[in-house]
C-alpha cells in the first residue's frame, strides 16, 4: 500500500550505491579531488628530494643515482666527447656505466640520435641537477600542454600530478616530454595551426614507435599540410643530428636495434614491467610468437579504430583517446611510466565533461585510469596481474563512447529540423 501510493505521487527511489558512485560518479567532488592532488604534490615533492638530496637505497656504492636518466645523461656526454655513436654498443656503454658508478647494474639506451643530440645539452650539467632540469623542464611542458587544453593553470596543474607523472619523474624518464609533444600535437590540430601541429608530431620521433598511428589519423582526415609539416620536421630534425654527431651514429643506431628486439623477447626488460598487450601474454605464459600474433590483431584493431574516429569526427574528446590510447596499444614494446601520455586524453576528456556535462560511468573509468596509472608494474609482478593494456583500452573505449553520443545528438538534431 505504501509502494503504490508512492509511485501515485510521483516519487522515486533514490539511486543505490552502484549508479552514486559509479555510473554518476558522485564521490569524485572537486574537494576531494584538491585534496589527494596536494597529497600528490607533497609526495612529488618529498621524494624527489629524497632521491636527488638524501643518500637512498637507489645510489650505488659510490653514491650515484641509478635511475634511468642515467642512460640519458652518459649518452648525451658521449656527444660532447665526441664519440656518440659508443651509446649504441651495448658492450662498451656498459662499462662505462660500470666505471661511473661502481655498480654492475646497467641501463640501455635505444633512442635514436636526436634524442640523444637533445641530451647533450643537459650533459654539460652535473648528473644530480640534469636530472632535475630535465624532469622539471619535460614535466613544465607537459603542464604547459595541459593548460592549453583546458584553458585553466589549475587543472593542468593536476593533471601532472597523476601517479604516472611521478613515476615518470622518479625514473626520469622521458614520457612527460612525449605526452606534451602529443598535446602540442593535439591542440595544434584543433586550433587549425596545422604547421605547428605537424612541427610537434616530427619531434615526437625521439620515441618513434608511439607515433605509429598518427599518420594514420592525418590520412584518415585528410589533414595534408600536418602530414608534410611532420614529414619535413622528421627530415630536419634527423639530418640536424647526422650533421651534429656523424652519420655513423645513425648507422651504429640501426645497427643496435635487433638487440633491442632480442632484449624484449627473452625478457631482458621485465615483463610485469611492460604496459603492452606483448608483455601481458608474455606474463602468463604465452610464447614470442603466439603474443606477437595477438599483439600484431589488437594493433590492427587500434588501427580500425583510429582511422574511423579521426574520419567520422572532429571533437578531440573524440580524436585525442582513440589516438592516444591507441599508441599505447599499438606498440609492443612500451614501459609503466609511458602511461604518462594518457594525461593527454584525459585532459581532453575533463574539458569535455566539465563543458557538457560526463557520460555515464565516465568519471569513475577517468579514475580508474588516474589512480592505476602508476601500479600497473606491481600488479603484473607482484600478483601476475597484467591490467596495464586495460588503461589504453579504457581511454580507448571512452573515446569512442563520445563518438557515439555525438552521432546520437546529430541524428536527434536532424530528427527535430
Amino acid at each position: 500500500m505504501a509502494t503504490s501510493s508512492k509511485l501515485a505521487t510521483g516519487h522515486q527511489q533514490a539511486p543505490g550505491l552502484w549508479h552514486r558512485a559509479a555510473r554518476d560518479g558522485e564521490w569524485f567532488t572537486w574537494d576531494r579531488i584538491g585534496f589527494a592532488c596536494l597529497c600528490s604534490a607533497i609526495g612529488f615533492a618529498a621524494g624527489l628530494a629524497w632521491m636527488l638530496v638524501i643518500p637512498n637505497t637507489y645510489g650505488a656504492p659510490n653514491g650515484t643515482l641509478l635511475m634511468d636518466y642515467l642512460s640519458f645523461w652518459l649518452a648525451g656526454g658521449q656527444v660532447l666527447n665526441g664519440t656518440p655513436e659508443l651509446a649504441y654498443s651495448p658492450k662498451d656503454f656498459a662499462a662505462l656505466q660500470n666505471a661511473y658508478t661502481g655498480s654492475d647494474t646497467v641501463f640501455g639506451f635505444f633512442y635514436p640520435p636526436t634524442f640523444q643530440m637533445l641530451q647533450s645539452a643537459f650533459a654539460l650539467l652535473p648528473y644530480k641537477a640534469a636530472f632535475a632540469g630535465f624532469v622539471a623542464l619535460t614535466t613544465g611542458l607537459l603542464c604547459l600542454s595541459c593548460r592549453m587544453i583546458t584553458g585553466k593553470w589549475l587543472l593542468a596543474a593536476c593533471l601532472i600530478l597523476i601517479p604516472a607523472c611521478a613515476n615518470n619523474a622518479f625514473h626520469g624518464q622521458n614520457a612527460a616530454l612525449t605526452a606534451a609533444l602529443y598535446g602540442f600535437f593535439l591542440v595544434g590540430v584543433e586550433r587549425q595551426k596545422m604547421i605547428l601541429a605537424g612541427i610537434a608530431l616530427g619531434l615526437l620521433t625521439i620515441k618513434p614507435q608511439l607515433g605509429i598511428l598518427a599518420p594514420i589519423a592525418l590520412i584518415a582526415s585528410l589533414n595534408w599540410r600536418t602530414f608534410l609539416s611532420a614529414s619535413v620536421t622528421t627530415l630536419v630534425f634527423a639530418g640536424l643530428s647526422a650533421a651534429v654527431l656523424g652519420l655513423g651514429v645513425w648507422q651504429a643506431f640501426w645497427l643496435q636495434a635487433p638487440v633491442a628486439s632480442a632484449m624484449m623477447e627473452l625478457g631482458g626488460v621485465e615483463w610485469g614491467k611492460m604496459i603492452s598487450v606483448y608483455g601481458g601474454l608474455r606474463l602468463v605464459g604465452l610464447s614470442h610468437m603466439a603474443a606477437m600474433a595477438l599483439q600484431v590483431l589488437v594493433g590492427l584493431a587500434a588501427l580500425v579504430c583510429v582511422w574511423i574516429a579521426w574520419r567520422r569526427s572532429d571533437r578531440m574528446a573524440v580524436r585525442a583517446p582513440v589516438l592516444v590510447g591507441g599508441a599505447l596499444l599499438v606498440t609492443p614494446f612500451a614501459l609503466s611510466y609511458d602511461l604518462t601520455l594518457l594525461v593527454v586524453p584525459c585532459a581532453f576528456l575533463i574539458r569535455e565533461g566539465l563543458k557538457s556535462g560526463f557520460l555515464p560511468y565516465e568519471k569513475a573509468a577517468l579514475a580508474l585510469v588516474i589512480v592505476l596509472s602508476a601500479s600497473t608494474s606491481p600488479f603484473a609482478v607482484w600478483l601476475g596481474l597484467p591490467i596495464a593494456p586495460l588503461l589504453p583500452l579504457l581511454i580507448v573505449w571512452m573515446g569512442l563512447q563520445r563518438m557515439k553520443t555525438v552521432a546520437a545528438e546529430g541524428q536527434t538534431s536532424a530528427t527535430a529540423v
